[in-house]
């Protein structure tokens, strides 16, 4: 969907659109602030619907005004609730509510206030509310024959700048915003594709045209080059099917001489479980256990189309973890490229031998001052944290503080959990150096434990198991009330939570 994004400097009464979006927060009604002018121009209308509580500004209520004359056609009201709970993220929210009610009365642009009487920057608020719109905006229907076709598209968003503001900071908070939203929708088409059309091959070609579009230096290995590195864990998972493997490598080098960033995503872009098969309801959604590499890539086109000053390596391991006469089995004994021989109890836990392959490349060949990996990888994770917040786990306390920071700007919340050596003995096995699994208790954790193992130990590091975010499905959207997450499907998770953190990273490198 292309959208043009304007930045106009108007009264807002003589804004010319056929919806113009307003707030107001509901322990100021009183004090209409910035809407004073046009209440004014409106005969006191504004002023006398607060009177009615026709307009109470609770969060999520919205109010239509319907006016005659030059201007805009229509006043969309919207409730910031109170004051102190006023945050970046309920400028995405009101921007994806007004972009789909515009969707549904048919309309093709909107336009929103520029926000300058809150506290947010103008950079800020201009780019969540470009996120919101494009990200609120979202659909998957590449494969449906008979498309909404009644539906108008949205073709143009205007902010509208107050007097005084700071113009050019919209504007490129703007084009931000839009950059951000485009990725993250990029990543939720990922995400969302079938098996059958997104293979491994398939995906290392989406990552070759993000590499020719962005003018990053790409390198893509297939099964002899994994063989050759000696990735056993990663090829015993890649056997099981008849899609060949790849490994996708890219680098974007921002900063010449500074730190170097390490992302590594986990792609298995169809899971059966293996010979531990899922039963079929579990199986239905396996084409989305690709969503860690997908949100990687996403952060990489996203980052490298930014321009940020940092260095930027990026590792994406992918495969189909199916049966055949060549799968792997539990209690095969596995040797990763780190040399460590891994005791297989469980061919459903298939992602970390992708990961911890993966890990050791980056760190042999990239040796990143941070190392960040994220992954669908543990059931475990939603029953811990449920839909709303993804797990994370880390050696570093900075890293980690400076990705709950990321995360409560984007919307994208982590939560951490612990990495106490006690839970390392439920990984001990009698017959090789570790376990691949460690039990039901503490799934998330052990699964972080081994991984662990194959992290240097003065490397700074960074689990992120986004298993319960990455993907929504209508039943669980009636409790994730986030109007810029689609009920169903791909979520995007991950993209706008990386890039924030390397925004953040490139400021100290």
């Amino acid at each position: 969907m292309t959208v043009e994004v304007q930045i106009v400097s108007k009264a807002l009464h003589e804004a010319e659109t056929e919806i113009l979006v307003l707030t107001i927060f509901q322990d100021t009604l009183r004090n209409l602030g910035y809407l004073s002018e046009l209440d004014q121009k409106l005969n006191g209308k504004l002023s006398r619907m607060i009177e009615s509580k026709e307009i109470q500004g609770k969060y999520r209520e919205f109010t239509i005004l319907h006016l005659d004359g030059p201007g805009p056609k229509r006043l969309l009201v919207m409730g910031l609730g109170q004051q102190k709970d006023f945050s970046i993220d309920r400028v995405r929210s009101i921007a994806a509510n007004s972009a789909r009610y515009a969707r549904r009365i048919r309309v093709s642009e909107i336009a929103i206030h520029d926000f300058s009487e809150y506290a947010v920057s103008p950079h800020d608020c201009a780019s969540a509310l470009i996120e919101g719109v494009l990200m609120g905006m979202y659909r998957f229907d590449k494969y449906k024959t008979q498309k909404k076709n009644s539906e108008k598209k949205l073709k143009k968003i205007k902010i509208i700048a107050s007097e005084g503001a700071q113009i050019e900071a919209l504007r490129v908070g703007a084009e931000k915003g839009k950059n951000l939203a485009e990725s993250t929708n990029f990543v939720r088409d990922l995400v969302n594709e079938p098996a059958n059309y997104l293979t491994p091959v398939r995906f290392a070609e989406y990552a070759q045209e993000v590499a020719e579009a962005e003018g990053l230096e790409i390198q893509i290995l297939g099964p002899e080059e994994l063989e050759r590195e000696g990735m056993g864990a990663f090829l015993a998972v890649a056997r099981g099917s008849e899609e060949p493997p790849r490994m996708v490598v890219m680098r974007y080098q921002g900063n010449p001489g500074g730190k170097t960033l390490g992302l590594v995503g986990k792609g298995v872009t169809f899971d059966s479980g293996g010979y531990d098969i899922k039963p079929s309801p579990s199986m239905l959604r396996m084409h989305g256990d690709m969503a860690g590499a997908a949100a990687t890539l996403g952060a990489v086109r996203a980052i490298a189309h930014e321009k940020l000053a940092l260095n930027l390596v990026a590792v994406m391991p992918l495969a189909e973890n199916l049966i055949n006469g060549r799968a792997y089995k539990p209690s095969d004994i596995l040797t990763s490229m780190s040399g460590k021989t891994i005791e297989m109890l469980n061919t459903d836990a298939e992602g970390r031998l992708l990961l911890c392959d993966a890990l050791t490349y980056i760190q042999k060949y990239h040796q990143p001052d941070v190392l960040i990996d994220i992954a669908t990888l543990t059931g475990a994770a939603i029953v811990a944290l449920g839909r709303t917040v993804s797990a994370v786990l880390s050696n570093d306390d900075t890293l980690y503080t400076d990705l709950f920071k990321a995360g409560e700007y984007t919307g994208e919340r982590v939560w951490r959990l612990p990495l106490y050596e006690e839970y390392r003995s439920q990984l001990i096995s009698d017959v090789a150096d570790i376990e691949s699994v460690g039990g039901r208790s503490a799934g998330t954790i052990t699964a972080a434990m081994f991984l662990k193992e194959f992290i240097d130990p003065d490397r700074a590091w960074l689990h992120l198991d986004i298993a319960g975010t990455a993907v929504m499905e209508e039943e669980i959207a009636r409790y994730v009330k986030t109007p810029y997450i689609p009920k169903e499907g791909g979520t995007g998770t991950g993209t706008r939570l990386l890039y924030t953190f390397a925004e953040n990273f490139a400021r100290k490198a």
